[in-house]
């Protein structure tokens, strides 16, 4: 089973990417700021980690910057509703990292997460 890392602040983001995740068979975590993301990663594997960019604490470009420096071919789906941040995430993140814009379309989401994982 594939195992998926959703950082997010919003509670009913995270709710609404887990319970959809699971019923496509993925194994789902949360992390409600970018502190708890990276204690996750440093503990666990994952196939793939949805991330939120505007987080208390630390902000996901932050997280997905540190998050390269260890696991550079681990998939990250950036999702935010700041469509400006396209050129940043895709620079910070290099290769192996997508763009999806808030609101989420989970139709979309299905077909690119079975086109990455």
């Amino acid at each position: 089973m594939k195992k998926i890392l959703v950082a997010d602040d919003d509670e009913s983001i995270r709710y609404l990417f887990k319970e959809f995740l699971q019923t496509k068979g993925f194994e789902v975590k949360e992390a409600e700021n970018g502190f708890e993301a990276l204690m996750v990663l440093s503990e666990e594997n994952f196939d793939l980690m949805i991330l939120d960019i505007k987080m208390p604490g630390k902000h996901g470009l932050e997280v997905l910057e540190k998050l390269r420096e260890k696991h550079k071919e681990l998939p990250v789906v950036v999702c935010t509703a700041y469509k400006n941040l396209k050129e940043d995430v895709e620079i910070i993140g290099g290769e192996n990292t997508y763009f999806l814009p808030k609101p989420i379309d989970l139709e979309t989401l299905e077909k690119f997460l079975y086109s990455i994982v």
